[in-house]
């Protein structure tokens, strides 16, 4: 079987309500070294329907933006780094994907995901069962070389702590609001870091 190729395609993963427009600048700063990066507008995107069915809709737009045995780079931002880890745990997305960063992601819950009462704010809630049985699995994530991003000044993902993965690279920035973290110039010079770093090796 053919060795596969890291791309440089990225998809960012915008989080709940966004249809992408907080990761505009993220994605013009990774055209400008050199990635094709793409905004993915999922669908029902206060996860109404679950992480689940979000999920599927970024496995279709990664088939959609890479080639056969070419794998990409995916950035989710806040619950897009959770639909991120469900596609790629669940969906067979670790092997087309090369890297994996979470900005910002409620990986072990967010309090107020309690006052979400539906399927996503259920799944997205402290202790769920959805994000425990994730967190059983995590070695899955390894071979995407993830990285966790995270403030300590977040309001919104409480507690802070869950945004950091138990394993990968962590990085902790001091951004002020929650919806700032992916515009942020020192989150932004991580993320092309992290993608460029990755395709070093790669022939």
């Amino acid at each position: 079987m053919p060795i596969k190729r890291k791309s440089r395609v990225a998809v960012l993963v915008p989080g709940i309500f966004d249809r992408g427009k907080s990761m505009l600048q993220m994605r013009s700063a990774l055209e400008s070294a050199g990635f094709t990066a793409h905004c993915i507008n999922l669908k029902a995107n206060s996860g109404w329907h679950g992480m689940e069915h979000l999920a599927l809709q970024l496995r279709d737009r990664v088939e959609e933006v890479t080639v056969a045995r070419e794998t990409c780079a995916l950035v989710g931002f806040s619950m897009g780094g959770i639909v991120a880890r469900y596609y790629l745990q669940r969906l067979g997305g670790a092997e087309r994907v090369h890297k994996f960063i979470a900005l910002s992601s409620p990986h072990f819950g967010s309090f107020w995901a309690h006052f979400l009462p539906y399927k996503g704010g259920r799944q997205l809630r402290i202790g769920s069962e959805f994000l425990s049985s994730l967190n059983r699995d995590t070695s899955v994530l390894e071979s995407a070389a993830p990285v966790s991003i995270w403030t300590p000044y977040d309001a919104t993902i409480l507690p802070q702590s869950s945004s950091r993965l138990p394993l990968g690279k962590t990085y902790q920035i001091p951004v002020s609001l929650h919806r700032w973290v992916p515009q942020n110039r020192a989150v932004i010079e991580i993320v092309v870091a992290e993608l460029a770093e990755v395709l070093k090796d790669d022939p």
